[in-house]
């Protein structure tokens, strides 16, 4: 959710310890546990580590890889996994060097390692092209993968991607030192309601997220900004997802890099949504998805 805090360019991701990794992953697999119909689970080995691998439906063609927030997991897509398994395959995937149950065993120092422990995980799940779709830090996976294998990728949603369209804005970056080491829970929840529109940060989502934030120390460098020749590299369909009332950047902005910048692109400005889009309109969502991925194929 925030890259202020916990982010070096050196070792790997790790918990503080093994109680708070016994903790967090019993939050985990509850959370996992409430999304709906049968699921293949696999744990795929890559270069940088395993990676937790979760395939939802069984339809022929394209599949959906959804690729979710930092610290949010696959379980952030409970409300969109069904609707979309119900068209196509779906593979959420737990990110290498965040809280989940994938597992980082060497350090990720740049843009092209974040790319090939994604295709690595591609060619072992034998995915030969996939809708790629990305909340926040996802959205920056998804928009780093299609820069680095086009070929491999459909179409790519970003869903108020992460310093991608717009930079980081000031508050958000400040904002993330509440999550540090011996402050307050009170401050981190606080800072991370107000990036999600301040929903109840009882529901569980909201309490692995936390903990996840608050546990686990990781050890990514920061993403490369979409700078103006990167968007205009982008060979495939994009569809770019804002929030209206965002607070990680500015959305305004956003959209006009979106639109003038990437040469195939269909780019929305949600006027009431926030940072958490995908969880406060997950039916309109799912819908959009759908007709983008139909439209391209």
């Amino acid at each position: 959710m925030t890259w202020s805090t916990f982010v070096c360019v050196t070792g790997v991701g790790h918990f503080t310890s093994a109680q708070a990794q016994s903790s967090y992953l019993s939050l985990y697999d509850a959370a996992m546990a409430a999304i709906p119909g049968e699921r293949e689970t696999r744990d795929v080995a890559t270069t940088y580590g395993q990676v937790r691998v979760y395939r939802f439906g069984s339809a022929s063609g394209v599949p959906f890889v959804l690729l979710h927030g930092r610290g949010a997991t696959s379980a952030m897509w409970e409300p969109n996994i069904p609707a979309l398994a119900a068209h196509h395959t779906v593979y959420a995937i737990d990110s290498l060097g965040e809280p989940g149950r994938s597992i980082q065993t060497l350090p990720i120092r740049s843009s092209a390692d974040q790319a090939a422990w994604l295709t690595e995980a591609f060619d072992v799940l034998g995915i030969e092209r996939a809708h790629l779709a990305g909340v926040s830090g996802g959205g920056w996976l998804t928009f780093n993968q299609a820069l680095h294998t086009p070929s491999r990728v459909a179409t790519a949603a970003l869903i108020e991607p992460a310093h991608v369209l717009a930079r980081f804005s000031k508050k958000f970056l400040l904002g993330g030192f509440s999550l540090l080491p011996g402050l307050p829970d009170s401050f981190g929840n606080r800072f991370l309601g107000w990036v999600s529109g301040n929903p109840d940060m009882t529901q569980p989502i909201a309490q692995l997220l936390t903990t996840g934030m608050r546990t686990y120390r990781m050890a990514l460098p920061l993403p490369e900004y979409g700078r103006d020749e990167l968007l205009r590299a982008l060979q495939v369909p994009v569809l770019a997802l804002l929030g209206g009332r965002s607070v990680v950047h500015n959305p305004l902005e956003a959209a006009r890099r979106a639109q003038s910048l990437i040469p195939h692109n269909e780019t929305e400005l949600w006027p009431e949504a926030t940072h958490a889009l995908s969880g406060e309109y997950p039916a309109q969502l799912n819908a959009r998805l759908l007709k983008f991925a139909d439209q391209a194929s």
